[in-house]
């Protein structure tokens, strides 16, 4: 199971590190194995790096995208796939500061729908993987 967390990365960083995403990867790695005496450098760094994500607009998005897809399901800010087929078992929790995608698959249904936004950066701190969500071929 892989866990993918997503940032909304904002637009002057972005333009930044577009093409140097280890600066980020690496910024969001380093605030992530913080410990709770370093969290208030590590809150300004990533107030400095991340935008907010607007809930409704991911939720919206996810919802039209799957709403005919037999093994699609929503609860509350919480969408999953669990496809036996694919076979894959996908979940996605939205959060106001970052998106978590839990999965079994190195790329997961969600990721195309999220695609839309260009500023979305995807850290997978457990396997040292980083990328643009806009850059993904899917």
């Amino acid at each position: 199971m892989r866990t993918f967390y997503i940032f909304k990365i904002n637009r002057e960083m972005a333009v930044l590190t577009k093409d140097n995403p280890y600066n980020i990867f690496k910024s969001m790695e380093d605030i992530f194995k913080m410990t709770k005496k370093e969290l208030s450098v590590g809150l300004n760094i990533y107030e400095q790096l991340i935008s907010p994500i607007n809930q409704n607009k991911v939720n919206q998005k996810i919802i039209m995208s799957y709403k005919d897809n037999d093994y699609y399901q929503k609860n509350y800010n919480v969408h999953s796939i669990f496809n036996k087929y694919k076979p894959e078992e996908t979940k996605l929790t939205i959060k106001n500061s970052y998106l978590l995608l839990e999965s079994n698959v190195i790329k997961p249904s969600f990721l195309k729908e999220l695609s839309y936004d260009q500023n979305l950066f995807v850290c997978d701190f457990a396997n040292k993987d980083y990328f643009w969500v806009d850059e993904l071929s899917i």
